[in-house]
């Protein structure tokens, strides 16, 4: 679609963008004056791109943007309860008693898009070699497996080790969304630097790196999940994906026609957006919060006086609306208030300076004249790791004013994404910002267990281990939430888990697009349409 209207106040954008697809090599009508398949082109602005083009791989949105179009999993979650567990290309599933194993009936008429057929053996090496990626997002969803078999093309078997009750809201994401078999045989260096095959409703047709990615409708695709409204191939024939880091270009973008959907409308630009009668769409996190993990290998963090002074100190409430203008959520918990599996753990987390400064003058740590704290010598500086982004800036300089007030040096790294995962596999890191991405509770031995990806460097044999564990176990949905509670009340007590805020992701959307949806923070583009004229 090409729209050229500009409208008042966003003329800079505007021009700002023209520049940005010149660079490209193409502009807003290019895709009309070329002749659009059957659907129209809907153009999508994303913030940044991954270094890696592999779902399974990718920690930094590829996966949840582009490659969810791109590649189908062995189930979905329900839009409007993600507790319900929808066939995609598995068309039925049986789940031992003791959640230990899991068959899987498959569809028998999917192809990839570079015509290989999908089968049993099929998601046998998608497992397999996921697993041994150790720093894939993914891996962690399939450890544990003893063994896979696949007694016939439409039947695979994967037996665990131990239970593991969380498996199958799992295989709903696009961390395990399934890859043909000539992406199975590469490197994991090679997927993501040359992307993967999926069976999903789009193809990729062009990528320009952090430029744009085009991708175009498999005409033959006939497999959508049983939580999509639609059936057969996507309503929109071309996907094009523009990489616009400035998050005012793309709000204006977005008014202006430019762009029909864009990621990361800012908190400052939303009311505005509202204002000119485009849409706002909210992507609620129903995952943990966004928050602060704790290194408590670190010896000022090894305490928990500080750890649980530094909880305190922070103002979720102020700090979400001066950073956020008020979109997302102070946190209520480990979880967001979203999630199925959360608690109100709000007297944890309640704002409380005073106590932060007892907690502190009991352990030692003596104010100083430029008011940070001191205990033999030693400062108490608290240093957090990020990846480099405006977002995260700013909602870590609000908490760096904040704990100021009780006598803690907070500290800002900023950090390229490629340095960021080399300091979280090597522990480099005082705290850092994370979230998760499962919506089953079991994001949390994900997250924390020292079998793991151990996020707060709790050591073998800690109390905490058992009960990570223990729940995988358990078929009972009610006894499994007690010992989930458990966990939670742990992590955020000890403060080896600082929740700050419940996360909403802010689109912006033209008047005339329908259909988009959210599986948790994935986009979802099958269903979705632009309406003629």
């Amino acid at each position: 679609m090409s729209r050229t209207t500009v409208r008042p106040g966003r003329v800079g954008a505007a021009v700002a963008l023209a520049a940005v697809l010149a660079a490209a090599g193409c502009s807003s009508g290019d895709a009309d004056a070329a002749g659009t398949t059957d659907g129209g082109t809907l153009t999508i602005g994303l913030s940044s791109e991954s270094e890696c083009k592999d779902p399974q791989q990718d920690n930094y949105g590829y996966g949840s943007t582009i490659g969810r179009q791109i590649t189908d999993s062995l189930t979905q979650r329900d839009k409007s309860d993600l507790t319900k567990i929808e066939p995609w290309l598995a068309r039925s599933w049986e789940v031992s008693p003791d959640a230990s194993t899991y068959t899987f009936k498959l569809r028998t008429d999917v192809t990839f898009s570079d015509g290989s057929g999908f089968d049993s053996a099929v998601v046998k090496a998608n497992f397999e070699a996921l697993s041994k990626i150790k720093a894939a997002t993914g891996a962690a969803f399939v450890q544990g497996i003893a063994e896979i078999t696949t007694p016939d093309p439409a039947t695979v078997t994967i037996r665990f080790a131990q239970p593991n009750a969380a498996f199958l809201q799992a295989t709903s994401s696009w961390q395990l969304g399934i890859v043909a078999p000539a992406t199975v045989a590469k490197t994991p260096e090679q997927r993501c630097s040359e992307g993967v095959i999926g069976s999903g409703p789009y193809v990729v047709d062009e990528v320009v790196f952090n430029e744009q990615t085009t991708l175009v409708r498999r005409a033959d695709y006939n497999w959508p999940s049983g939580a999509a409204a639609g059936t057969g191939p996507a309503k929109i024939g071309k996907l094009v994906f523009r990489i616009v880091p400035e998050a005012a270009v793309r709000t204006g973008a977005v008014t202006s026609g430019q762009l029909d959907l864009a990621q990361g409308i800012s908190w400052q630009d939303g009311p505005a957006l509202e204002r000119d009668g485009l849409q706002l769409v909210k992507a609620v996190n129903k995952v943990p919060a966004v928050s602060l993990e704790v290194n408590t290998s670190r010896p000022i963090l090894s305490e928990q006086a500080v750890r649980v002074a530094l909880t305190h100190a922070i103002d979720r409430k102020t700090l979400t609306e001066t950073a956020h203008n008020g979109y997302t959520l102070p946190a209520t918990g480990s979880l967001t208030a979203a999630s199925p599996f959360h608690i109100d753990q709000l007297d944890a987390l309640r704002y409380d300076p005073d106590r932060s400064r007892q907690l502190l003058d009991q352990a030692g740590w003596v104010t100083g004249a430029d008011g940070i704290r001191a205990r033999n010598g030693q400062r108490l500086v608290i240093t957090a790791s990020f990846v480099a982004n405006p977002d995260n800036q700013t909602f870590l300089e609000v908490i760096q004013q904040q704990v100021r007030e009780v006598g803690i040096d907070f500290q800002l790294r900023p950090l390229p994404t490629g340095e960021f995962d080399k300091a979280l596999v090597a522990g480099d890191y005082d705290v850092h910002r994370w979230s998760g991405a499962l919506v089953d509770g079991d994001v949390l031995r994900i997250l924390f267990s020292t079998e793991t990806l151990n996020k707060s460097r709790l050591t073998p044999g800690n109390d905490l281990e058992p009960l990570l564990q223990q729940q995988t176990a358990i078929g009972d949905p009610a006894q499994r939430r007690q010992v989930l509670e458990q966990i939670q009340k742990i992590l955020v007590e000890r403060a080896y888990q600082i929740p700050v805020f419940d996360m909403v992701n802010l689109w912006g959307a033209t008047s005339d697009l329908t259909g988009v949806g959210f599986d948790d923070s994935a986009l979802i583009l099958y269903d979705a349409q632009l309406a003629a004229g």
